[in-house]
C-alpha cells in the first residue's frame, strides 16, 4: 500500500502548491520542470519493463523474444493511431484509466469487482482532468486528423461533464465508505485512501496544468510504480537501491529521450508546429499498453 511513501508524496504535493502560490511560476518555468521531471522519473518507471519480466519469468522466454512481442505491440497500436485515431484514443483512455487506478488504488485486488472498481476511480480521474483542461486537450486531439471532433461541441460538453467528474469520485468513495470490508483490509486504509483523493482532487483543482502533470504523472505515479517493482524485487529501500532502478532503466530511457527529442525537433523545425504535443502524446500512448501487460503482472502483498 506504500502508505509513508504516499503520504511524503502529498507534503510534497502541498508544498509545492504553496511554492507555486508564493513564486507564481511562469509557463516555461512549468514547462521545464515537467520535462525535467518526465526525463528523471517518468521516462524510466516505464523502461524497467524488460527487468520486471526477466524477474517474473526467468526460464520462460528469452530477452530477444520478449523485445519482439513488446515492439510488435508497439507497432500494431501505431497502426491503430494511424488508421483509427478516435479508437486508439478510447483505446488509451481505458487502459490508461486502469493502470491509474491500479496505482493509486489502496484496497484489496484479489476479486474482479475490485479491478472495475479501481478502473472506474481511474476512468474518472482521468475525466476529471480531461474536462478540467479540456481547451488544451482538445488542441492535441483535433490534429490527429479524420477526428471529426467540433471543438465548440466538445468544450460545451466538457464544461457540462466538469463538475460531474468531481462528484463521480466523491460518490464512488461514500458508496465505498459503506462497503470497507469488501474493499479493504481495514477501515483506516479506507480513510487513508480517501484522504489521498481529496488531496489529490484538491491539488489537480488550484494548480496549472502544467505543474499538476509534472507531480502527478513524473511524481506521484512514477515514484509508485518504482516503489512497487522497488517491493517486488526486494530492492533496498536506500538511495542506493533506487539509483540502482534507474540505472537498469538507463539504457531503454536513452532510447526513448532520443526517441522524443527527434520527434519534437522534426515538429518544431517544420511549417505546423502545432503537433508536437499530439506525436509526443500518440509516442506516449503506444508504449502504454506494453507497458501495462507487463506491470500489471506485479502484486503487492497488503
Amino acid at each position: 500500500m506504500q502508505i509513508k511513501l504516499r503520504a511524503y508524496l502529498l507534503v510534497f504535493a502541498l508544498l509545492l502548491f504553496i511554492i507555486d502560490t508564493v513564486f507564481q511560476f511562469s509557463i516555461s518555468t512549468q514547462i521545464s520542470f515537467l520535462i525535467f521531471i518526465l526525463i528523471l522519473f517518468g521516462v524510466p518507471h516505464g523502461a524497467l519493463d524488460l527487468y520486471i519480466d526477466q524477474h517474473l519469468h526467468p526460464s520462460e522466454q528469452g530477452q530477444k523474444i520478449f523485445l519482439v512481442k513488446y515492439l510488435a505491440n508497439i507497432l500494431a497500436y501505431a497502426l491503430v493511431w494511424y488508421l483509427l485515431p478516435i479508437t486508439a484514443l478510447i483505446i488509451f483512455i481505458l487502459i490508461t484509466a486502469f493502470h491509474f487506478g491500479e496505482i493509486d488504488w489502496m484496497g484489496k485486488t484479489d476479486l474482479p469487482i475490485h479491478k472495475i472498481v479501481y478502473t472506474v476511480l481511474g476512468f474518472s480521474w482521468i475525466l476529471f482532468m480531461l474536462t478540467k483542461n479540456i481547451n488544451f486537450a482538445l488542441d492535441v486531439f483535433l490534429t490527429m486528423g479524420r477526428s471529426g471532433i467540433k471543438k465548440d461541441e466538445i468544450i460545451a460538453l466538457a464544461h457540462t461533464l466538469y463538475p460531474y467528474t468531481v462528484s463521480a469520485i466523491l460518490f464512488l468513495y461514500m458508496v465505498l465508505f459503506f462497503l470497507k470490508k469488501i474493499f479493504f483490509d481495514q477501515n483506516r486504509i479506507y480513510f487513508y485512501s480517501l484522504l489521498q483523493a481529496t488531496v489529490l482532487v484538491s491539488f489537480v483543482l488550484f494548480m496549472p496544468l502544467w505543474l499538476s502533470f509534472a507531480f502527478y504523472f513524473g511524481f506521484w505515479h512514477s515514484l509508485l510504480s518504482f516503489d512497487k517493482i522497488r517491493i517486488n524485487f526486494k530492492v533496498p529501500n536506500t538511495l542506493k537501491g533506487w539509483a540502482s532502478l534507474l540505472i537498469k532503466a538507463a539504457p531503454f530511457s536513452v532510447m526513448a529521450w532520443f526517441g522524443f527529442a527527434y520527434i519534437t525537433f522534426l515538429t518544431l523545425n517544420s511549417k505546423d508546429s502545432s503537433g508536437v504535443f499530439t506525436l509526443l502524446f500518440i509516442s506516449l500512448s503506444v508504449l502504454a499498453l506494453p507497458h501495462l501487460q507487463v506491470f500489471t503482472k506485479l502484486k503487492l502483498k497488503p
